[in-house]
């Protein structure tokens, strides 16, 4: 695989003092500004282009080179790049692999490493954690969907720049029908960094970059690598048992970050378990007001607004630029995998001999017989800024912990108020609808009466209850909301009444407007459909039995009760009926109990529909209303 090169160009290759390329040097058209990182397998240099474009130029070291496995790792590197379309990766401009000097060109990217940025300026707070975290993890599904694991997600692999966090490093990236990229019984990566079924021989698979992003996170989080830094040995010991050093962190995130981090892969906590413990302690870090939020894909992200400098602000705020790939491979180690787990650790350790392990950067001379190293000025520093300088710091071993032995320490998490959601319940609706429409085929007006004291219960019923939820969510549940809401009915009730107006209103004129269509089209000498034998019918030219405008009537109840519970303000009162129903008949039993209830009440008002004829009583009125 080659990309198109801006030209062949001469390759002078001029040897700088460390045995890279000095400033000058041109590789395949591209002259050399300045090194900017250097690792085991290559460095990367900041160089322009014919045109004077500035890119970053990776290329191997010779030893690297001559061995045909290292241009293997940086064919798949570029091969990996070129599948991405994505703002946090860096892409490929430009490849040479079959040349005398094998390199890759990619688009330069400006600002720190990650691992640089902590280490200069501490732990993120909530609001630049949760926004590493958002971006990351849409940056890893693009990455996953385009078929490629990164399989070396790390501090110094991530930079932080004026538009966001970027990965860099795919050297040791596998994509679809890839072999694998090391001998049998190691395993290429990180030590801290690494999932723990990696180490068991495991395949690389998206699941073991999300267990990585959650370490990367931890370290973030705390400026401190989650399993230490040395000896390897009990970095990896303790990253197989799932015990991360996550002191000084919210409980919820604390646990959402073990549970990520868990070694088992069937208990582990995925990326959403983990944004939405950062997003509310973010919320709670804002004093409980929760921050905006837009919905994208289906996943909620942090809107810009709330990017804050450390993480997405110009670029000067975080330090000068690095290119992508810039310490490439310079702590990825190929590990010897053993054939059974190492020994689990000692039942405690004493604190007096317990103490906190060494940074890579931060110099300490460590006893190669002692598990644990001496806690840093910088570590400690970090740590009683966290704590606020009040509690007892935990050191050394004492400071790991899996995730069942945190459940158990870390105070219980509030949970937030969550209102009930009642079922809607058509088959009841439906039931109690039978005897309001059978009675209002004799006694329209009581029918249309009982229908609206309905709806105002069913609307003081929602508004109540509404107003309680909304209490109960701003302050939680308390001892006194039913003392309060039996206070504050007789306002509801008020509000629910009022609020009936509109509803009532258009019922009314929907039924009203079916009575006169009713009535003149099945008067006498229209519409006949079951003809009176009497004189009086035959003078006018005919006359429906009586039976026929009961029938108008039940037609112009149902036309009102759809209208009134379906119309303006509708809403309220069925949910405040579906309150009802799974108050008053709950369950399938209370539903059956209800609508038996409902048949026999309308058998009950069918009793004057058998007299002859079937009369119609229009009480509170003394008589039929002038409708024509």
């Amino acid at each position: 695989m080659q990309a198109p090169s801006p030209g062949p160009g001469p390759v002078t290759i001029r040897p700088g003092r460390d045995g890279g390329l000095a400033e000058g040097a041109e590789v395949g058209g591209y002259t050399v500004v300045r090194q900017l990182g250097r690792g085991a397998m290559g460095a990367v240099y900041e160089a322009v282009d014919g045109g004077g474009d500035a890119v970053a130029l990776k290329v191997l070291h010779a030893h690297v080179d001559a061995d045909p496995a290292g241009r293997d790792r940086l064919r798949r590197e570029a091969a990996a790049l070129q599948r991405l379309r994505h703002p946090a990766v860096a892409q490929v401009l430009d490849a040479e692999l079959e040349g005398p000097y094998a390199f890759v060109v990619t688009e330069l990217v400006d600002g720190v490493t990650l691992e640089e940025e902590v280490d200069a300026r501490g732990p993120l707070d909530a609001a630049d954690l949760f926004s590493l975290a958002d971006q990351l993890a849409d940056a890893l599904e693009a990455v996953h969907a385009a078929g490629v694991v990164h399989r070396d997600l790390k501090p110094s692999n991530v930079m932080i720049t004026a538009a966001g966090p970027v990965l860099i490093d795919f050297g040791i990236a596998q994509g679809p029908g890839d072999a694998r990229t090391t001998s049998t019984g190691f395993v290429m990566g990180t030590p801290g960094y690494i999932a723990p079924e990696l180490l068991d021989g495991g395949a690389p698979v998206a699941e073991t970059d999300w267990w990585s992003w959650a370490a990367l996170l931890s370290f973030a989080a705390t400026g401190r690598s989650p399993f230490g830094v040395r000896p390897t040995e009990l970095v990896l010991r303790r990253s197989r048992e799932g015990r991360p050093d996550l002191v000084g962190l919210p409980a919820r995130s604390t646990r959402a970050l073990a549970g990520a981090l868990q070694a088992d892969p069937g208990r582990r906590f995925g990326p959403t378990e983990v944004a939405r413990a950062l997003r509310r302690d973010l919320d709670d870090a804002l004093g409980g007001a929760p921050a905006a939020w837009e919905d994208l894909d289906g996943t909620q992200r942090i809107v810009q607004a709330f990017e804050t400098e450390r993480v997405a602000l110009p670029t000067q705020v975080v330090g000068p630029g690095v290119a992508a790939g810039a310490a490439a491979g310079a702590t990825t180690t190929s590990l010897p995998v053993p054939s059974t787990p190492p020994p689990p650790p000692p039942a405690s350790v004493p604190p007096a001999a317990s103490t906190a392990p060494v940074r890579a950067d931060e110099a300490a001379v460590a006893d190669p017989g002692d598990p644990t190293q001496t806690m840093t000025a910088l570590e400690r520093d970090r740590m009683q800024a966290q704590d606020g300088g009040t509690r007892a710091i935990p050191v050394g071993d004492a400071r790991y912990k899996g995730y069942d032995q945190l459940v158990t320490e870390l105070p219980e998490e509030p949970q937030p108020y969550v209102r009930p959601v009642h079922p809607r319940r058509p088959g009841s609706a439906l039931a109690l609808a039978v005897p309001l429409v059978v009675l209002a085929a004799t006694r329209p007006l009581i029918g249309f009466g009982v229908l609206v004291a309905i709806v105002v219960v069913c609307r003081m019923v929602a508004t109540s209850g509404d107003a309680l939820h909304h209490r109960r969510e701003r302050r939680g549940v308390r001892g006194s909301d039913g003392f309060v809401a039996t206070l504050l009915f007789p306002w509801h009730a008020l509000v629910g009444a009022l609020g009936v107006i509109p509803a009532v209103l258009v019922g009314a004129c929907a039924g009203v407007l079916c009575v006169v269509a009713g009535w003149w089209l099945f008067g006498a000498g229209h519409l006949v459909l079951l003809p009176r034998g009497d004189l009086e019918a035959r003078s006018v030219g005919g006359m429906n039995e009586e039976i026929v405008f009961n029938g108008v009537l039940a037609g112009a109840m149902i036309v009102a009760l759809v209208a009134t519970w379906f119309g303006p303000a509708g809403r309220t009162a069925r949910e405040g009926g579906r309150i009802l129903f799974a108050r008053l008949a709950p369950g399938r039993w209370g539903a059956a109990v209800f609508v038996v209830a409902c048949l026999v009440l309308a058998w009950v008002f069918a009793a004057p529909l058998l007299d002859e004829p079937p009369l119609i009583e229009w009480w509170p009125l003394s008589g039929a209303p002038d409708l024509l």
